[in-house]
């Protein structure tokens, strides 16, 4: 099945609740990254790589105002492109949260927030990243990426 921005905001019932989801013990971004590269199914997750466009077209409008933001998405993007089934699944499915959560416009913070729609989109991002540097920083040496050129805090919103 295709993935389209309108299935990219409505994803299985349990994974679109969670998405949303803020516990009455506040949030652990964290936490939420983890479980939320669980909860993503098998259909989301290969139907994804479908909506590519969609979310290079969300990536090239973040570049002018959050161009480390866009530049970490467009890493991401790659990484779950070239993926043929050899990489660290806990990371695979982790990726694929972030690209997912990305693609949503209504999340725990609607991308639509002047200043500050994004925060939460940039925080699962970054989570994502810095909990499987070593597999990150591989993909980064066999193909020519600067690691150090995705962790930097230049313009996280």
């Amino acid at each position: 099945m295709k993935m389209t921005i309108e299935r990219a905001n409505k994803p299985n019932p349990q994974l679109a609740a969670y998405m949303h989801y803020v516990s009455d013990e506040g949030i652990n971004l964290d936490r939420f990254v983890e479980q939320g590269g669980r909860l993503l199914g098998s259909e989301e997750a290969a139907s994804l790589a479908g909506e590519f466009p969609a979310l290079r077209e969300k990536i090239n409008a973040l570049r002018t105002e959050l161009p480390l933001f866009a530049r970490q998405l467009e890493f991401l993007a790659g990484f779950f492109e070239s993926d043929t089934g050899k990489q660290v699944e806990q990371a695979r499915n982790e990726t694929a949260f972030a690209l997912l959560y990305a693609v949503k416009d209504n999340d725990m913070m609607p991308d639509t927030v002047p200043g500050v729609g994004y925060l939460d989109d940039a925080a699962v991002t970054k989570i994502v990243l810095s909990r499987h540097p070593d597999v990150f920083e591989r993909h980064c040496t066999l193909h020519g990426i600067a690691w150090s050129d995705l962790i930097e805090t230049e313009d996280t919103p």
